[in-house]
C-alpha cells in the first residue's frame, strides 16, 4: 500500500484492533494501514507475540527481529500516530472488557473496533466427527464468542457518547461455504457473520455500522504452515493469493466515515474465489 493513500480519513478517530501479533499477519496490516489513514491505534493479542498454529515455526519473526505488540507499536509511532498494546483473551469476558476499557481510558474514546482474533489451527482441523469437543468449543469461544465478548462494551461505549462508530468482523469464506475438515471454523465464522447482520440491524439507527470483511486464501504466517492442503493449491480469477494489505484496505473502507451507508455485508475478498 503506498503510505499517501487514503491519508487523513481517519484523523482524529481511535481504533481497537485485535489479534496483531505476528509480523506476517493480518491483524498488523490492519492496524498499520488504519495508523496511516490517521488513526490513534490500540492493538491486542492473547500474548504479546501472538498465537501460532500447531506445529507451526516462527523463523522469519526471530530473523526478523520481531518482538510481537511491542514492535507493532513502534511501527505506528514511527507513522506520528499513538498506539498502546494489550493483552487478553477475547473470548473471556473479563479480559474483552478490560481491554475495550483499557484502549477508552488510553486514548479517552474508541471510534472503530475490528475483531480481527481468530482460533489456531489445531485439532479441530479434522473430519467433524474426530473433532475433540473441547477443540471445537475453543474455536467457537475465540472465533464467535470473542466477537460478541468484544462488540458489547465497545456498542455500550458509543450508546452512551451517543457517537457514530464501525465495527469491522473478520470473518471468512469459510462462513459462506462449508469444507471438509474445517467443521468449527466453518460454524464459527458462519456465526461471527450472522452477528455481524443482527447487530448491524440493531444499530443502524445509532450510526453504527457493523460488517464483515470474507478474506479467501491469504498468505499469512499461520497459513503458510496449514496442513493437509497447501495454500498455493487455491486458484483464483486474479491468479494470485491474497495478501494481508488486501484485507487491511477493504478494512480501511468500512471504517471510514463516508462509509456511512453500508452495514450487514460481508464482503468477500477472495480474488474471486466465491461468486
Amino acid at each position: 500500500m503506498r503510505e499517501d493513500e487514503d491519508m487523513g480519513d481517519l484523523v482524529g478517530h481511535v481504533a481497537l484492533v485485535t489479534g496483531c501479533g505476528r509480523m506476517q499477519g493480518i491483524g498488523r496490516a490492519i492496524a498499520l494501514t488504519l495508523a496511516r489513514a490517521g488513526a490513534d491505534i490500540a492493538i491486542t493479542d492473547l500474548v504479546a507475540g501472538g498465537v501460532q498454529n500447531v506445529a507451526e515455526g516462527n523463523e522469519a519473526e526471530r530473523a526478523a527481529g520481531w518482538q510481537g505488540l511491542p514492535s507493532l507499536v513502534d511501527e505506528i509511532e514511527s507513522l506520528g500516530r499513538k498506539a498502546i498494546a494489550l493483552t487478553g483473551d477475547v473470548g473471556l469476558k473479563r479480559d474483552a472488557d478490560s481491554m475495550v476499557a483499557e484502549a477508552i481510558k488510553g486514548f479517552g474514546k474508541v471510534d472503530i473496533l475490528v475483531n480481527n482474533a481468530g482460533a489456531p489451527h489445531g485439532a479441530d482441523r479434522n473430519w467433524t466427527w474426530d473433532v475433540p469437543e473441547e477443540a471445537f468449543d475453543d474455536v467457537m469461544r475465540i472465533n464467535a464468542k470473542g466477537i460478541f465478548l468484544m462488540s458489547g462494551p465497545f456498542i455500550r461505549h458509543l450508546l452512551e457518547r451517543e457517537a457514530p462508530g464501525r465495527i469491522v468482523n473478520i470473518a471468512s469464506g469459510a462462513g459462506k461455504r462449508g469444507y471438509p475438515k474445517r467443521g468449527a471454523y466453518c460454524a464459527s465464522k458462519f456465526a461471527a457473520i450472522g452477528l455481524t447482520q443482527v447487530m448491524a440491524e440493531e444499530l443502524g439507527d445509532r450510526g453504527i455500522t457493523v460488517n464483515a470483511i470474507c478474506p479467501g486464501p491469504i498468505a499469512t504466517a499461520r497459513q503458510a504452515s496449514r496442513e493437509g492442503q497447501a495454500i498455493s493449491s487455491f486458484r483464483t480469477p486474479v491468479q494470485r493469493l491474497g495478501t494481508a494489505d488486501d484485507i487491511a484496505r477493504a478494512v480501511l473502507f468500512l471504517a471510514a466515515p463516508s462509509a456511512d451507508y453500508v452495514t450487514g455485508q460481508s464482503i468477500s475478498i477472495d480474488g474471486g474465489l466465491l461468486m
